[in-house]
């Protein structure tokens, strides 16, 4: 809180993340804001996101290139808030690209799952029911008692449709009984639960030889049984709630261990909520599975995904910096953090160490970072030289500021940012996967620093996307547009993002027909190496281009068969990919398209770990005076890498320094 010195504090940003963002945002969302506070951000390179960075490429038609595959989810009332807000204030004339939040983002209910039937696959579509609420709007969240009502709620109707069942379960009354004591009853709930578990599983027999629509029945059914039993031994159903009690275990193990059947903890469900959080099997504590799905599928409000209806740079980031830089945060790109020290107490931060990456010309407040497409204003895939005294020379290297582990010399000696003269308060809002690199000595002054840092882990990233000339139907996807999950590796996640072409300038006897993003973990080949390892990210960038070129070679035509070589029908047809102006033939033909592999350590995705949950901090959990951490790897209601998790770590870090926000929702710490 700001005390009553005459001059505001002045707090460091560090990072420019949703969680960075949003503490900067809160901290600054009271009139005379400036009467209490200084902000000022402190970004790498030329723009802000981190791993939720997109830029538009100027050279291939203004697209859209992505750090990866971003939807919001329906139940990330914190992220819509601050968005929707952030939308009112940007203030946006009605017929301007993007000019309100719902234009921004739209609703999108098709989910497919794929399923591996023998030795091939099929889609197993989910098609969500719309309602009529925002997300944003608030509200009190579900009880997890309420969890386990509407879950038996919606097995009782499922028992009383589907011709496959001749008759409820015996037990079943039994269950309806129990259930209907409220809590008084969970005991003899979960006893009548084990009897129909046990009656499902003789009458399924070989799940795997069922027909399709029972097999997912049952699929269906086993799962909700084993995971309200599960939360009544267990005890997540009492007071207080903590979902996370039960993270020392896998979701798998625990689905296991409270009589999930094999083809269930097996199934396209399990896979497919692995593959939303970029996780291998036995990456994901029991608890942050089970309240992440249960949010996902029971509170979402108006759809269960929304699309971003440009890139996420041009829909989230740029809306905030507008908003920001509008409102006074000063913003210092082209600075990246090297290294935070220790004041002789080891009791505060006391200098900010920053490499000057490029020298603005005009001074740091001149750079303006984004530029016009189309009359929505956007992040460039690249720096803006024109504006930079180097800008000519680092045009020249080919050199990218965002990677860690780049050549590029900085043209300035570092700058050190000191306690009391350039900073009071430091909000760390740069990822966890960065801070062995930047924040070794906080991590040797603070076990508990240290110890989070070792268990909550994070990987690598790799992403895809193709510009096509032809249609979903020409690929031979006869389902709607699908957000799809559970496929093959190493791409394992495939969403159709074709209502973003419009949004880019292609030529019109050249504009492609359909816009596919894919992406997966990109498990590690080696530990992180040292800054002076040059060309690990291009290393990195390699290994997904090899990927990327084997699963195009050998996994399409479950997902697109016709979309397929004449002479090699798992391959796919090369010359669909829309490169106007190249040359290139055949499997050269991709290097025409878009790739990525995890650019900056900060950018890693944060992982779910079971039994990692216990040494995750809180935003002052660091133990220093002036250090406010800000991620999705903080402990919060959520705990795992999301926008809505970021979005979590950036409020606490503002509600310790200004009081604001008062409430988090969905956050029980």
């Amino acid at each position: 809180m700001a005390d009553d010195r005459a001059k505001p504090e002045k707090v460091a940003i560090l990072g420019g993340g949703v969680a960075a963002m949003t503490a900067a945002f809160e901290i600054t969302s009271a009139p005379g804001w400036q009467d209490d506070y200084d902000v000022t951000i402190y970004q790498l390179g030329w723009r802000l996101g981190g791993k939720g960075a997109s830029g538009r490429n100027a050279a291939h038609y203004q697209r859209i290139e992505e750090h990866g595959l971003h939807i919001l989810l329906g139940f990330y009332e914190n992220a819509f808030r601050v968005l929707r807000a952030c939308y009112d204030e940007l203030g946006r004339a009605p017929g301007e690209p993007l000019a309100t939040w719902q234009e921004a983002f739209e609703p999108h209910n098709y989910v497919v799952l794929m399923e591996q039937a023998g030795d091939g696959w099929v889609p197993w579509p989910l098609d969500f029911p719309p309602n009529s609420e925002l997300p944003g709007d608030g509200g009190v969240l579900p009880t997890p008692w309420s969890f386990v009502e509407m879950i038996l709620g919606w097995i009782a109707r499922a028992f009383e449709k589907d011709e496959w069942i001749p008759d409820r379960p015996a037990g079943w009354d039994a269950v309806e009984g129990h259930l209907g004591k409220g809590l008084e009853g969970h005991l003899e709930l979960l006893g009548a639960l084990r009897e129909v578990h046990a009656w499902l599983h003789e009458l399924g027999g070989d799940v795997t030889h069922l027909e399709a629509s029972l097999r997912r029945l049952f699929i269906t059914i086993d799962l909700g049984i084993a995971a309200v039993a599960g939360m009544i031994e267990d005890g997540l159903i009492l007071p207080p709630v903590n979902w996370f009690k039960i993270d020392d275990l896998d979701f798998r193990a625990w689905l296991s261990k409270h009589g999930a059947h094999p083809a269930s903890v097996d199934s396209a469900y399990i896979r497919g909520m692995y593959d939303l959080g970029f996780s291998l099997p036995g990456q994901v504590g029991a608890g942050t599975a089970l309240h992440g799905i249960l949010r996902m599928v029971w509170t979402y409000k108006g759809a269960v995904f929304w699309k971003m209806q440009a890139g996420m740079g041009d829909t989230i980031f740029a809306p905030l910096y507008q908003v920001l830089k509008k409102r006074g945060v000063k913003f210092r790109f082209f600075h990246r953090v090297d290294r935070l020290t220790l004041s002789e107490d080891q009791r505060h931060v006391e200098t900010i160490v920053v490499g000057r990456q490029a020298t603005v010309t005009g001074g740091d407040d001149a750079y303006d970072p984004l530029v016009p497409v189309k009359g929505l204003p956007c992040w460039p895939s690249e720096p803006r030289y024109d504006q930079l005294e180097q800008g000519a020379a680092l045009r020249a290297s080919g050199q990218d500021l965002e990677d860690w582990w780049t050549t590029w010399k900085d043209p300035a000696p570092p700058r050190t940012l000191q306690r009391g003269v350039d900073f009071d308060t430091v909000v760390l809002g740069c990822s966890v996967g960065i801070f062995p690199y930047i924040a070794a000595d906080l991590m040797a002054a603070s076990p508990a620093l240290r110890t989070m840092v070792e268990k909550v882990g994070t990987t690598q990233t790799q992403a895809m996307q193709l510009w096509l000339a032809t249609d979903l139907a020409g690929l031979g996807w006869t389902l709607p547009s699908p957000v799809l999950d559970g496929y093959a590796e190493p791409m394992d996640t495939w969403a159709d993002m074709t209502h973003l072409v419009p949004r880019e300038a292609w030529p019109a006897d050249a504009t492609p027909r359909n816009l596919a993003y894919l992406c997966s973990p990109l498990p590690d080949d080696g530990p992180p190496p040292p800054r002076d390892q040059h060309g690990y990210a291009q290393a990195q960038a390699a290994r997904v281009h090899e990927n990327a070129v084997w699963w195009l070679n050998q996994r399409v035509r479950p997902l697109w068969p016709g979309a397929t070589r004449a002479d090699d029908p798992d391959g796919l047809d090369w010359n669909l990919l829309v490169a106007p102006g190249s040359t290139a033939v055949g499997e050269a033909r991709f290097d025409t398209q878009y790739w990525l592999a995890t650019l900056n350590p900060s950018d890693r995705y944060v992982l779910a770990l079971p039994g990692s949950v216990q040494h995750r901090l809180g935003t002052d959990g660091a133990g220093f005076a002036n250090l406010y951490l800000a991620g999705d790897y903080l402990r919060t209601g959520m705990n795992v890498g999301c926008v809505e998790a970021a979005t979590m770590g950036g409020m606490h870090a503002s509600r310790a320094i200004c009081g604001r926000p008062e409430e988090i929702i969905g956050d029980d710490t």
